[in-house]
């Protein structure tokens, strides 16, 4: 692959690129407050994020019926406060420069909508260097079906062996490994670093800028020799 261990990179957004827990702490606690129920706590919404909005509602809420009320307010508060109570997470954009440097491609796969996701991406600074940002209403799938990861990586123009999934959760190396990606993890979202081990994921990060030997580190080498 021309030097390079992978020609493209595909990343998670929540728990991977970006702390988004007080925003949707904040969307998922005046949706509980239609319902007259209590706040959750920041440590609570990390325990139920991963599924999409819908599951995160449906588990936030203790229902499978989610009241139009409860929806409603959780769409407006977070479109309100995702990008304002966002951020990027240590070493994110340093190695998306690096990355971007050595010509490898990247997108978004993510489980949240699309047109949040987008506007998140644009508000921290990021979208410049993705070539999409794919929500599973783009997809007509979600994580871990492999139709999101692949619906993505179409996008790239790339073969499954050729690129990376990155993300922080079981469910993103199990999004890999049906889409016949392989996949890095890094335990700064929701999921434990003992968690994703156990799911035996083909790198475990450090520190995100470990992405950077491990998807061009020849080429870098060439580089420098």
């Amino acid at each position: 692959m021309d030097g390079q261990r992978y020609r493209a990179v595909l990343f998670d957004l929540d728990g991977t690129l970006v702390d988004s827990y007080a925003a949707l702490t904040t969307a998922v606690n005046r949706a509980r407050a239609t319902q007259r129920l209590d706040g959750l706590t920041t440590s609570d919404i990390r325990g139920l994020v991963g599924e999409g909005m819908e599951r995160l509602l449906q588990k936030a809420l203790e229902t499978t019926t989610i009241p139009v009320t409860a929806l409603d307010e959780f769409v407006r508060s977070y479109d309100e406060v995702c990008c304002e109570q966002s951020q990027l997470l240590d070493g994110v954009v340093s190695t998306i420069h690096r990355l971007h440097e050595n010509r490898i491609a990247m997108a978004v796969c993510t489980n949240k909508p699309t047109g949040f996701s987008t506007k998140i991406v644009e508000h921290l600074g990021l979208a410049p260097f993705f070539v999409a940002v794919v929500g599973p209403d783009a997809a007509g799938a979600q994580k871990p079906d492999a139709r999101h990861v692949l619906h993505t990586l179409a996008s790239v123009a790339c073969e499954p062996h050729e690129a990376l999934f990155v993300g922080d959760m079981p469910i993103d190396i199990l999004a890999a490994r049906n889409s016949g990606v392989d996949v890095a993890v890094i335990a700064t979202g929701s999921a434990t670093k003992e968690q994703l081990v156990a799911e035996n994921p083909d790198y475990v990060l450090e520190s995100f800028s470990d992405l950077v030997d491990i998807v061009c580190a020849v080429a870098l080498r060439e580089t420098h020799s």
